[in-house]
């Protein structure tokens, strides 16, 4: 006696893409979006935080890294909310042999 095999039904199969990497590059360079993750990444041995925003205006997942700047700035609790950078440019102050430090303006939907 041999056992039928059971017919699959067909599945309609969706592509699922990752965030695409946004950079803070030129002053004036500006991300909106709702926070949805906040996580830690190893880059060249060092542990930094990566932020994963959706732009609901564009319908796409960003990620970027953060700096002494953002890190200060977004925080855990703002998970959720709506939230919008704008990159100032450089500190002129850093000292000489240092990364120059990058300054944001950062906007965090009111609490209700």
């Amino acid at each position: 006696m041999t056992i039928p095999t059971p017919k699959t039904k067909p599945v309609e199969l969706i592509e699922r893409i990752g965030p695409e990497i946004f950079r803070f590059e030129t002053p004036g360079d500006y991300l909106r979006g709702r926070l949805i993750s906040i996580e830690t990444t190893d880059i060249v041995g060092k542990t930094t935080l990566k932020y994963i925003v959706h732009d609901e205006e564009e319908d796409r997942i960003l990620s970027f890294l953060g700096t002494v700047d953002l890190n200060k700035k977004i925080r855990e609790s703002d998970i959720g909310k709506i939230l919008e950078i704008r990159y100032g440019g450089t500190d002129p102050d850093a000292g000489q042999g240092k990364h120059p430090i990058k300054r944001f303006k950062v906007s965090v939907e009111k609490d209700k």
